[in-house]
């Protein structure tokens, strides 16, 4: 996923974190009915002016000062549209930076709004800043902001100067990434490859990530993390916990996996499209009317390209109240789960008017679009095999990162050698260590480099995704039903998602084992 998501996360309450024109939608525009779309080839960048966003900063701080609410209200959406204006440029230089990494004007764009990043969150927060200590803060409250909006904004700030050049020095380096990742796989890089080029830039990720933690007031960096992007209701203890069972659990079942999945074979792209297209349209409902606009506007590029980036991510558009799917295709017949899965995510953000939950919670509509589909469309009997074990991977194969992630920041003095030997160690324990393993494998994870602490979400996420399943197994349209009636949610936090949902915790006692039962059962079907 590309960094902009990340950036889009770093808000201090739920609420902000909806994306402020989504903020406003309810009082301006009518909901109920999917407006007027605009194309993606229509949709033009212009250099984000961060003298102008300024501009309007002090404008309606200086407001804040007075007794006229409705003026100060009308300085706070002028702000907020230029801010959205901000984040959809920055999307759309990820965009097209993604397409071609070999793209000079684009690379510099990219650059450009991912630097810029922290000091555009540092002025939403001096504008709650300011607004917390205008005469008409109750009023702000009760007509808009609702009631204890501002009681996170006092004389302290957390968005200082010093915690924004901890980001921009955070943003360089991914920005590195990317570049060393684009040299990586041109022809003279596979030639002259340099993994541990890749692991230094991951070691000064590192650093650069424990001291933001520690400037914030954090004793590790994920507990920042958890509370700080990804609305976690869980402790790392928990997670921990769980990923030590795992480990018991499903390695020896992981191990034995890929030899009951049937060959995969070429395909084009178009068959993955027609794919979803299919299952989408069988669902009908809100994810019927996503795949339209998706198809209808153009929001997808999944074609594949020589410099194109080797991942793939959803992403909202706040100004054109649109999102957008980027995939980069092995060009196998998997493909059509990798779109099923970045599909999942275009129907939250089209539900939702750009989703303002956790991953935790995002995750679940991604890995459930795929395994509802597997239901949904009259020829997917070929991809149940490999959907169910590719489920059991993502259980060992992420809870072996996450359990990388987490010790890798507590290294003192981190070193690429250190990042190597923790890395081999943790394979091994997870059964990853085959005739192709090598210790430098890490540098190969983007979410590490661009999005840390995130794999986690994949395996907890799973399992919700797995329950939607199961539940539409017993029953056909029960999973089905619970999944577009959630589309829309507002709970950001994953537990209390589920209890509203009706579904179970990873976490809770025996549900691991029955997890472990059910991929035992599926595969010995096969």
């Amino acid at each position: 996923m590309a960094l902009v998501l990340v950036l889009c996360l770093l808000f201090s309450t739920p609420v902000e974190a909806e994306g402020l024109f989504s903020l406003v939608k309810d009082l301006f525009s009518n909901n109920s009915s999917q407006p007027a779309f605009i194309a993606y080839s229509d949709m033009e960048y212009t250099r984000p002016d961060l003298e102008q966003l300024q501009t309007l900063l002090d404008e309606v701080c200086l407001r804040a000062q007075g007794m006229d609410t409705d003026s100060i209200l009308d300085g706070v959406f002028e702000f907020y549209d230029s801010y959205d204006r901000f984040f959809t440029a920055s999307a759309l230089a990820d965009i097209q930076y993604s397409i071609d990494l070999s793209d000079a004007y684009w690379a510099e764009e990219n650059i450009f709004c991912a630097s810029a990043a922290p000091t555009v969150q540092q002025m939403l927060d001096n504008l709650n800043t300011a607004l917390a200590a205008s005469p008409c803060r109750e009023k702000l409250e009760r007509e808009f902001f609702g009631r204890g909006f501002f009681d996170n904004y006092g004389e302290q700030q957390l968005w200082d100067d010093g915690l924004v050049k901890l980001m921009e020095q955070e943003n360089l380096l991914i920005s590195q990434y990317y570049d060393q990742y684009n040299q990586m796989n041109s022809l003279l890089g596979r030639l002259f490859f340099r993994a541990d080029d890749l692991a230094q830039t991951l070691v000064e990720l590192i650093v650069v990530r424990n001291q933001i933690a520690e400037y914030a007031g954090y004793d590790s960096y994920e507990s920042f993390a958890n509370d700080f992007y990804y609305y976690r209701d869980y402790s790392p203890e928990e997670m921990a916990a769980y990923l030590d069972s795992i480990r018991d659990n499903l390695v020896p079942l992981y191990l034995d996996a890929w030899a009951s999945v049937p060959e995969s074979e070429e395909a084009p792209i178009s068959q993955a499209l027609d794919y979803v297209r299919t299952a989408a349209q069988a669902m009908g409902g809100k994810a019927k009317k996503a795949f339209q606009l998706m198809e209808e506007a153009g929001l997808y590029h999944i074609e594949p390209g020589k410099n194109k980036y080797a991942s793939s991510f959803e992403l909202y558009l706040p100004s054109y109240q649109e999102p957008f799917l980027f995939l980069n295709p092995d060009g196998m017949d998997y493909d059509s789960l990798a779109l099923a899965h970045e599909f999942g995510h275009f129907c939250n953000d089209y539900a939702s008017y750009g989703s303002g939950v956790g991953v935790d919670v995002s995750e679940i509509f991604s890995q459930g679009f795929e395994y509802l589909s597997l239901c949904y469309h009259p020829e997917a009997q070929d991809l149940i095999q490999f959907k169910i074990v590719d489920s059991l991977n993502t259980y060992v194969e992420q809870a072996a990162y996450a359990r990388f992630e987490q010790e890798m920041y507590r290294l003192e003095q981190p070193t690429a050698e250190k990042l190597c030997d923790l890395y081999k160690f943790t394979a091994s324990e997870y059964g990853m260590n085959d005739e192709y393993f090598s210790p430098w494998d890490f540098v190969t994870i983007p979410h590490l480099y661009t999005n840390p602490m995130y794999v986690s979400s994949y395996i907890i996420s799973n399992d919700a995704a797995l329950q939607l399943y199961q539940l539409e197994l017993e029953q056909p349209g029960r999973g089905l039903r619970l999944y577009q009636r959630s589309l829309d949610t507002q709970q950001s936090y994953f537990l209390a998602f589920l209890e509203e949902a009706g579904l179970e915790s990873p976490f809770a006692p025996g549900r691991l084992e029955e997890v472990t039962e059910f991929f035992r059962s599926a595969l010995s079907a096969a």
